[in-house]
């Protein structure tokens, strides 16, 4: 949708850990074949801070840089991909304690590597309707053992840790929203469930067998054309996005979507029409794919470098298991002086 009333991004933050060297990895006999060749350098690995308490720093951070009152938050969305620390937790609230305070209303959304932007669609809508003047949006995920084996969990990337935030405002900020999209394609969920009964209690599976899953799925009448279809739909919401914004491809300067790195199969800005310079691989075949917070990183990443300038257009991308995908086209006003 092409947002009627003003959104802006006030800030963006991030938290990574230490990054730790494929080849280290390699010879550590941790990666098998499959992922040892990806285009990874390094993979951001933490040795304590759990997901939410790495997202809890970005959201620090991006409130710092955004200069908004966190009184003016009442609303924080807090996405993950997998396991925060304790079962049954409101970790939405835990997050949203420990950044704004106790009166703002926490979300916790979870469409795996799709969340972040998710978020960012939904406080849109909730800025746009008056119901807050700012949303904190934040991500944070911890990739460890005996929970799951980072280095093989799937067969195009490489999980790492960290987290990121957005700030989100009705008033001001350094870029504006110009159009935000959500989609799906729920035919695709199986790719992550597979043929297995549903279960009664978590922990029957670890480590998590993500890629026996798929492979389970891969030999179902169910999963033929099952790339078409997800090729169809990020090019859908792509166009649709970009048409909301009455922009074309030619119009971007730069483009943000997962730090995954499929080999020899097309990249996913490649499908899109856009060149890897355009993209943030130089960032995430440093740190890895950070799940949800591969967007608000990439963007964090850009503007820190100096790459971004007034009136340049950023289309944010992203994808989740599900499948489900969002996207968003951001105008940028005037680039801030973060350090």
């Amino acid at each position: 949708m092409r947002l009627t009333s003003d959104v802006f991004v006030a800030a963006a933050g991030s938290w990574l850990p230490e990054a730790r060297p494929v080849a280290d990895a390699v010879a550590a006999g941790l990666v098998g074949p499959a992922n040892s060749a990806l285009g990874y350098e390094s993979v951001a690995v933490s040795e304590d801070a759990s997901g939410p308490e790495m997202a809890v720093r970005a959201g620090r951070l991006a409130l710092a840089r955004g200069g908004i009152d966190p009184a003016e938050v009442g609303l924080v969305m807090h996405s993950f991909c997998g396991y925060q620390g304790h079962e049954m937790w409101p970790v939405a609230a835990y997050v949203a304690h420990e950044t704004v305070g106790t009166a703002a209303v926490g979300f916790e959304v979870q469409q795996r590597c799709a969340a972040g932007l998710g978020s960012l669609y939904l406080a849109a809508g909730q800025i746009s309707a008056g119901f807050t003047s700012a949303a904190l949006l934040t991500s944070g995920d911890r990739f460890a053992e005996p929970w799951v084996d980072r280095w093989n969990l799937q067969d195009n990337f490489i999980f790492a840790d960290g987290g990121g935030a957005l700030l989100v405002s009705g008033r001001r900020g350094f870029a504006r929203v110009v159009a935000v999209r959500a989609a799906a394609d729920n035919s695709l969920e199986r790719w992550n469930r597979g043929l297995e009964s549903f279960g009664t209690a978590p922990g029957r599976e670890l480590p998590l067998r993500l890629r026996e899953r798929g492979m389970q799925h891969a030999v179902t009448p169910e999963a033929a054309g099952s790339w078409e279809r997800y090729e169809h739909a990020l090019g859908e919401i792509t166009a649709g996005v970009l048409a909301d914004a009455g922009a074309t491809t030619e119009d971007i300067a730069r483009v943000v979507v997962p730090h995954i790195h499929r080999g020899q199969s097309p990249e996913n800005y490649e499908l899109l029409g856009f060149t890897e310079k355009q993209s943030t691989w130089d960032l995430g075949r440093r740190i890895g794919h950070v799940g949800v917070a591969d967007q608000f990183i990439g963007l964090e990443h850009l503007l820190l470098q100096g790459e971004l300038a007034s009136g340049d257009l950023v289309l944010l991308l992203a994808a989740g298991e599900g499948f489900s995908f969002a996207a968003a086209v951001l105008q940028i006003l005037e680039p801030p002086a973060w350090e």
